[in-house]
């Protein structure tokens, strides 16, 4: 094995083959979520900086707790249903915030929660883009979306674009056991427009959000705060396979909130 293949993946274990098709959807299951009908949590904490035409600036932490709800759909193929939630927070401490005085510029803030799926995907037997060093194996995923970032889509004037490039990164001695979940840790890396609760419309510049966490299933390993967010928000998120139903970003639940808040009024 030369370092060419080292580097792009090319290589064929005693067990595990990832030029194999069905063994690629294997390890990206494994790796993500599990490879039998289980419930994953990756616990994420990280920081948005303003991207701006004199520099980057801290600008506010955050928190989030995916779910993966994973099935086996076929043989070779498994079933993955995603949710998301979270809230932000202050520089200097992890406690939820709901109003935020915005440093740039200098406003009152109201933000919303975070809040998304469900999302659902099949995965197949396909060719993924492994790198390896040693017993570390990693794989990331680069996605664009164009979209209305405003507080409506009926308001916002052109549609606007947003890259994130997430990471996987885990050991090719799990993937090659035979447990069904191999440990992993997820680096998040987002650029977007201005999300309409921080009222920067006339700002040049984007916010970067970057986070870090590992797969967990236990309560008791993530952070004291998102407990406190999930008890006082989402009393059974973490058990249910199902929190809500209805498919939502926070972008979206930014908007719905913003139109009940209306009606209410």
């Amino acid at each position: 094995m030369d370092r060419r293949d080292l580097l792009s993946g090319k290589f064929t274990e005693d067990r595990l083959n990832l030029n194999n098709l069905r063994h690629s959807a294997y390890a990206y299951a494994k790796l993500l979520g599990s490879v039998d009908d289980a419930m994953i949590h990756f616990s994420l904490e990280g920081t948005i900086f303003a991207l701006l035409p004199n520099g980057a600036k801290s600008f506010i932490g955050f928190q989030t707790i995916l779910k993966g709800v994973w099935k086996k759909y076929d043989q070779d193929s498994f079933q993955l249903r995603l949710y998301e939630t979270g809230f932000f927070h202050s520089l200097d401490s992890k406690d939820q915030i709901e109003v935020f005085e915005n440093p740039i510029t200098n406003q009152t803030n109201h933000l919303s929660e975070i809040k998304g799926g469900p999302y659902e995907t099949i995965i197949k037997p396909a060719q993924h883009d492994w790198m390896i060093s040693g017993d570390d194996v990693w794989i990331q995923e680069p996605k664009s979306r164009t979209g209305y970032f405003g507080s409506s889509e009926a308001t916002s004037q052109n549609k606007q674009t947003a890259f994130a490039n997430t990471i996987f990164r885990g050991k090719l001695s799990q993937l090659n056991d035979e447990s069904s979940i191999a440990a992993s840790m997820m680096t998040y890396n987002y650029v977007s427009p201005w999300y309409p609760f921080f009222e920067m419309d006339d700002v040049d510049g984007k916010m970067y959000w970057q986070a870090v966490g590992n797969k967990t299933q236990s309560w008791s390993d993530i952070p004291s705060s998102m407990q406190e967010y999930l008890t006082k928000n989402h009393r059974n998120y973490f058990e249910s396979t199902n929190p809500w139903t209805e498919r939502t970003s926070t972008l979206e639940h930014f908007r719905q909130s913003g139109k009940q808040d209306k009606e209410r009024a």
